[in-house]
């Protein structure tokens, strides 16, 4: 799937809770993304929570084609080994701080870093650990 890129200043990273809560038609997703809809991307991590998610539902067939028309809507943002570096250095300055989190918001919030994006969420207290990564959550 070929994506058009969008500029820098004018993407922002949206985590999957938002997206769930978007899929799940419940607020406050739905308000948040079509909020921010026309500048969003997915990470690589968020899309494989949402296929992952689809997955073990109990109608998997219909919630991948909801995951995947998400998609086509949005650039999908690849962890790739700048997001790699960046991951690895955020993770042992967390881990010397005693302030580790869980691998996937570390490596969100790494595809985001690598980028000079801000991550959309509403799992501030995950997010704000770590240090240059902007947070929006409304």
């Amino acid at each position: 799937m070929e994506k058009l890129e969008v500029a820098k200043e004018e993407t922002i990273c949206v985590d999957t809770d938002i997206l769930v809560d978007f899929l799940r038609r419940r607020e406050p997703g739905i308000s948040i993304y079509n909020k921010h809809k026309s500048k969003t991307s997915i990470s690589s991590v968020s899309a494989f929570e949402l296929l992952f998610g689809a997955s073990i539902s109990s109608k998997p067939a219909a919630r991948l084609l909801e995951v995947r028309s998400l998609f086509e809507k949005h650039p999908i943002l690849p962890f790739d080994l700048s997001s790699s570096e960046r991951a690895a250095t955020v993770a042992a300055d967390l881990k010397s701080k005693g302030n580790q989190i869980e691998i996937r918001d570390l490596f969100n919030a790494s595809i985001c870093l690598s980028r000079g994006i801000p991550i959309l969420t509403r799992n501030k207290s995950h997010y704000e650990r770590i240090d240059g990564l902007e947070v929006v959550s409304s």
